[in-house]
Parts: structure tokens; C-alpha cells; sequence
């Protein structure tokens, strides 16, 4: 199933939402254009190549492509490690935003709701998860999961920003607005 994974790569990101995921941390050694210098990946792939079980390097290498916007190859390189360690709560994260940011609702939700088992806490991946329910017209879902965020966090600015075009998709304009207002007070209040 995953094995024969391929990954048409889209830029767009779910229109009128805040993502909650900021990508990967980590080395942004960049050149002027962006993208990680060439030479480098080709150094770490070799290194790859003579160990393919050193997941720390593939982590490493995944980190640096994903960094670098070549989402289907640091996909491929999560998907190994998932299928390394199904608990690994770095590839189940980023597995999840790479689907996140291509548009794939339903593999990112279900890579989300695994990384989810592991911290259910993570109010990023939450809010990001709701977007997902969103986009395919779960709305009860995405709405528990955002109300869920602000019982964790009433300061979560993302969560009552996200909930509030959530609700306003319900129909629900009164609670939508209330919520814009929540969010606006909170966002002027860390300028």
C-alpha cells in the first residue's frame, strides 16, 4: 500500500485557514534560490545508500528535503520510516502536513490522527486536523476538535480564527463572528 506511494506535489495550502504547522524546524542551509545545495543531498544519499537503516540519517535527509519544498521525496523518505516504526511521531507529523499541504484531506487526517494517538495534545496538528475535517464537509468534527483547542488553550488565536470560518460554513454567523471577535482581541493583543 504505502510501498508504491507516489505524491503529485501542490502548492496551494487550504484557502481561508491558518495553518497551524510551521513545517520543519531545523537546518535551513539554503542557497540564494531557495532549495538545499544539490551536492548535499547527493552526499546524504550515498551515505544512505551504503546504510538504509540508519533512520537517523534518513530523518535527517527527509528534514532537508521537506525544508527545501521536495515534498515527494522527503514523503518517500517518512513513509520508509514509518514503515520502520509506525509510532514514529516525526514522520507521522510531517507525513501529515505533506498531505496537508498537497490537499490530500483524508491521508493527512489519517497520518494526524496517528501522530494525535501518540501526543493528543498537540494543539498544532489539532488545529490542522480541523482544517482537514473541514475541507470534506465534516464540520460537527472540525468544530468539537477546534472547541476541544480552546478548552486546552483559550489564547490558541489560530484555533478561534479557524473555528469562526468553520462555523460561519455551518451557517452558524452569530457564533462564527463572536469567534472573529475572540480571535481579532487576542491577535491585537500580541502586536
Amino acid at each position: 500500500m504505502l510501498r508504491n506511494f507516489t505524491l503529485s506535489v501542490l502548492t496551494a495550502i487550504c484557502f481561508s485557514f491558518y495553518s497551524c504547522h510551521s513545517g520543519q524546524e531545523g537546518n535551513k542551509d539554503t542557497s540564494s534560490n531557495g532549495k538545499q545545495p544539490d551536492n548535499e543531498f547527493s552526499v546524504l544519499e550515498k551515505k544512505l545508500e551504503q546504510d538504509s537503516s540508519n533512520m537517523e540519517l534518513r530523518t535527517m535527509l527527509a528534514s532537508r528535503y521537506y525544508t527545501a519544498g521536495e515534498l515527494s521525496k522527503a514523503a518517500f523518505h517518512y513513509i520508509k520510516i514509518y514503515e520502520s516504526d509506525h509510532k514514529n511521531f516525526v514522520a507521522l507529523f510531517n507525513l501529515g502536513n505533506i498531505y496537508y499541504d498537497s490537499q490530500q484531506d483524508d491521508k493527512a487526517i489519517e497520518f494526524y490522527e496517528k501522530a494525535l494517538e501518540i501526543d493528543s495534545t498537540n494543539i498544532n496538528i489539532r488545529c490542522d486536523l480541523a482544517t482537514c475535517y473541514s475541507n470534506i464537509n465534516k464540520l460537527k468534527k472540525a468544530i468539537q476538535v477546534l472547541r476541544g483547542n480552546i478548552k486546552m488553550d483559550a489564547r490558541h488565536a489560530k484555533s478561534h480564527h479557524n473555528l469562526a470560518v468553520i462555523l460561519k460554513k455551518n451557517g452558524d454567523l452569530k457564533e462564527a463572528d463572536e469567534e472573529m471577535k475572540i480571535y481579532e482581541s487576542i491577535n491585537s493583543g500580541t502586536k
